[in-house]
């Protein structure tokens, strides 16, 4: 206090709000710096975009948040990938397009932006009434270097009131890291994919299955394995052409993708032949998953150039033994000799290896 009374401070000193806040930004910086990393090391597509989500969640408090994703390698219209705190479940239709001008916009202003803001430019209109039904209230472009590859909705947060600066900061670094994360996964997932079936290509089958075996023993959990073939294929294709017989690859694959589960490891082994990875699974558990895979290919019209078309597939069944098991080639062995037996009964058959 001075000899007029007045009491001085130290205006480098941070007063107590000034110190929650350096807290609250030391706190959201290192948020940052573990989701960076943690999706920096996750190359699992399903897991990458699950942990972005809930850190989302987690961080701006809110309770419905939705990814829209380019559903393919080559195909560039978003759809909704996953979403977190809605009702149901929504079908994968497509949200937005390629050309569409909220894309373009969104790839040119790469920032968080509330959907209200946004609602203010006419020619947004017709995109935003696609997107009205997930009730976002602030829309946050997954922009990388070079595209866009991503739109993060956000709901209102359960706290109530808009988003701060520096909570639109926060999702604009996530967002950079969630892009960069996705478009590394999707590189990643061009070289393990089989272009023609989108099914896992045959050094990464024996890559994940090794992995599965190891874990299987860690845990003592159960491991099964399919081996399909489709009956009689070469004289299909004598018979119909190498077109039609592609044909009949991708769409055997497409049931094999939609009917089975997400932990599932569908992969093109070879030719006609499909290998499945099914990993929690015991064996009479995988011969009900076998012969639902059966039936619904015996009963798939598939699409001819004249006429629909039929063809059924053998499966071979097999449980993960470590004291049989001591390697890949014995367990697929073991799986292979179910798939002839399958075949020697007659076909369209599935066959439990013991």
């Amino acid at each position: 206090m001075d000899d007029n009374g007045l009491t001085f401070f130290d205006e480098t000193e941070p007063t107590p709000e000034g110190i929650e806040g350096l807290e609250k930004k030391i706190y959201d910086l290192r948020n940052l710096l573990e989701l960076g990393i943690s999706l920096s090391s996750n190359l699992q597509f399903e897991s990458l975009v699950e942990s972005l989500l809930y850190s989302c969640i987690g961080q701006m408090f809110v309770e419905q948040v939705a990814l829209l994703l380019q559903k393919d390698i080559d195909v560039n219209d978003f759809y909704i990938h996953m979403a977190k705190g809605y009702d149901s479940d929504f079908e994968e239709n497509v949200i937005l397009q390629e050309t569409s001008p909220l894309v373009g916009f969104l790839e040119n202003n790469p920032y968080p932006i509330e959907y209200e803001t946004l609602l203010e430019l006419p020619d947004l209109a017709d995109d935003l009434k696609l997107i009205a039904f997930l009730n976002p209230y602030i829309v946050v472009p997954l922009k990388s270097k070079n595209s866009l590859m991503g739109v993060l909705l956000l709901g209102e947060k359960i706290t109530g009131g808009g988003f701060s600066n520096s909570e639109k900061e926060f999702l604009h670094y996530v967002a950079r890291f969630g892009a960069v994360a996705v478009e590394n996964s999707r590189l990643y997932l061009m070289s393990t994919l089989d272009r023609m079936t989108r099914l896992y290509i045959h050094h990464y089958f024996e890559i994940r299955l090794f992995e599965e075996m190891k874990r299987s023993q860690r845990y003592n959990a159960p491991l099964s394995l399919l081996m399909c073939d489709i009956d009689h294929f070469k004289r299909f294709n004598d018979t119909y052409g190498h077109l039609q017989g592609d044909s009949v690859l991708k769409e055997v694959a497409a049931i094999f993708l939609k009917d089975l589960r997400k932990m599932d490891i569908p992969c093109r082994y070879g030719g006609e032949e499909f290998a499945v990875i099914l990993p929690q699974t015991r064996l009479d558990q995988a011969g009900i998953v076998a012969q639902r895979l059966r039936k619904i290919v015996e009963q798939h019209p598939f699409k001819g150039q004249d006429s629909t078309l039929h063809v059924t597939i053998s499966i071979g069944v097999t449980q993960y033994d470590p004291a049989r098991d001591t390697s890949i080639k014995e367990f697929v062995g073991r799986s292979d000799k179910a798939l002839y037996k399958a075949k020697e009964m007659g076909r369209n058959k599935v066959a439990l290896a013991k």
